[in-house]
């Protein structure tokens, strides 16, 4: 679970940082920014799980020099930074099957990426620092700030380890920098690896939890943040016996395969999973009773089919492009195997605005509470950001839910005579706060903005709610 980001110098960020809750939704109008946080935590992702930082920006959209920020006079920053805090799952498995269990559950990792030009005008990416420091039950806002119960604490929050794990360090004799890997536990071992031209992150290096628990723990977790952008044509194709992937593709292209996986995996007595589906289908898209998963046998393909109360059994090939849309964030949400955290990008795409509140009100039932007194036995922790320009939101969400994005421009800091402008985000006012308190105005939207935020009065979107 990713509880708190920090980004300065990537795309549009700087100097900025986010707690994240389980559930999250990002509001803003088009270009604040909204998509460039996806693309930081997606980058971060590929950073630790691409054997190097060539192969990390590759896959990124825009090319190298795009992805530093440019100041309000043209110049291009030269380092971009990220730092993240993560709760971790109490044991991890390696691809060799060994799986260990975690004694530290609460990890700070923080990232710096520089550009040099060579002598040739190449500009090429090196890691100048990187660390990973375990947070101290003492000060972990998160865990206050979220009123974590007794349950929650016992089942996930562990903390053993007090000295950081991996930090890089300057030789005062030689100049050098090097990255030191910490032993971990009797039977670890030290490392140790030059940091003066290093092309990819020490986290991308640990490849089993045999020497390295923690820190291969760390990045199975940032590995496993996942981003839909689901495709309504992907999303109605049957899925082949042999179609690669067991959690659900970004596309949605082998939804059939997955939807089938987590029906077996939770098949008991005439009931799975799918039921439950169904039933969330149902409170949001009215006229729908079932989902099913068939196999065609001569073709070697699953295929989902939808009952629905007018029209009977119909294949996902007719199925609206919102229903397929719910049916796949909902998988999801209710697959056992694949959890964690889970970006998703305008969910009232393809949804009657009366209908969003049930829709967001399921979605959040469905991710961890950390508040929660009772938990599941061996429940894995679930996650789900999204992000929205739809002003029906603000009605239909706590405020402690939403944070607001827009653009502001700001003086920089190594220079107020040129400003430039920059991603800010901002909390909603509190309902108990009529007034915006002087040490809040910067990072709070008062009521007054919120009401002219949406472009949209608020009793025309509470009317469209409630119709």
């Amino acid at each position: 679970m990713l509880t708190r980001i920090e980004i300065d110098g990537f795309k549009s960020f700087s100097n900025f940082g986010l707690d994240i809750s389980p559930f999250l939704v990002i509001l803003g109008p088009n270009a604040s920014g909204k998509s460039n946080l996806f693309d930081a935590i997606q980058q971060l992702r590929w950073l630790v799980g691409k054997p190097s930082l060539f192969d990390a920006f590759a896959e990124a959209r825009g090319e190298l020099g795009e992805l530093f920020r440019r100041r309000g006079d043209g110049s291009q920053v030269p380092r971009m930074s990220f730092a993240v805090e993560v709760l971790l799952d109490p044991s991890v498995a390696d691809q060799f099957g060994a799986e260990v269990e975690i004694n530290h559950t609460r990890l700070r990792y923080e990232l710096t990426i520089e550009q040099r030009g060579d002598s040739d005008g190449f500009v090429r990416p090196f890691v100048v620092k990187e660390s990973a420091i375990p947070l101290r039950a003492a000060d972990d806002r998160w865990v206050k700030s979220h009123r974590a119960s007794q349950a929650f604490r016992r089942a996930h929050l562990f903390y053993k380890r007090q000295t950081p794990l991996l930090e890089t360090v300057q030789i005062t004799e030689t100049g050098r920098s090097l990255f030191k890997l910490a032993q971990e536990g009797r039977q670890g071992r030290k490392r140790e690896l030059s940091a003066d031209a290093a092309e990819a992150t020490v986290l991308s290096s640990i490849t089993s939890a045999a020497d390295f628990p923690l820190l291969y723990a760390l990045r199975k977790e940032i590995e496993s943040w996942r981003f839909l952008q689901l495709d309504p044509a992907s999303l109605r194709m049957p899925s082949s016996w042999q179609q690669r992937g067991e959690q659900l593709d970004p596309s949605g292209a082998n939804l059939a395969k997955v939807l089938r996986r987590i029906e077996r995996r939770t098949a008991g007595e005439g009931y799975s999973a799918l039921d439950d589906m169904a039933a969330d289908l149902t409170q949001v898209i009215r006229g729908f009773s079932e989902v099913t998963v068939e196999e065609n046998k001569a073709k070697e393909q699953w295929e989902v089919y939808l009952t629905t109360r007018d029209e009977g059994k119909v294949s996902a090939r007719v199925a609206s492009d919102g229903t397929l849309r719910v049916l796949a964030l909902l998988a999801t949400l209710y697959d056992p195997d694949y959890r964690g955290l889970v970006c998703f990008e305008e969910p009232e795409n393809g949804i009657y605005p009366q209908r969003l509140r049930d829709l967001v009100g399921h979605l959040r039932e469905l991710v961890t509470d950390p508040a929660a007194s009772e938990l599941d036995d061996g429940e894995p922790l679930s996650q789900l950001i999204m992000s929205s320009h739809s002003p029906l939101l603000l009605l239909t969400l706590q405020k402690e839910d939403i944070v607001v994005m827009d653009w502001v421009t700001r003086p920089e800091r190594h220079n107020e005579s040129v400003r430039s402008r920059v991603t800010r985000v901002r909390h909603l006012l509190p309902d108990e706060q009529h007034e915006l308190p002087l040490g809040l105005v910067g990072t709070v939207v008062s009521e007054q903005e919120r009401r002219a935020y949406p472009a949209i009065y608020a009793d025309e979107a509470r009317q469209l709610l409630e119709a």
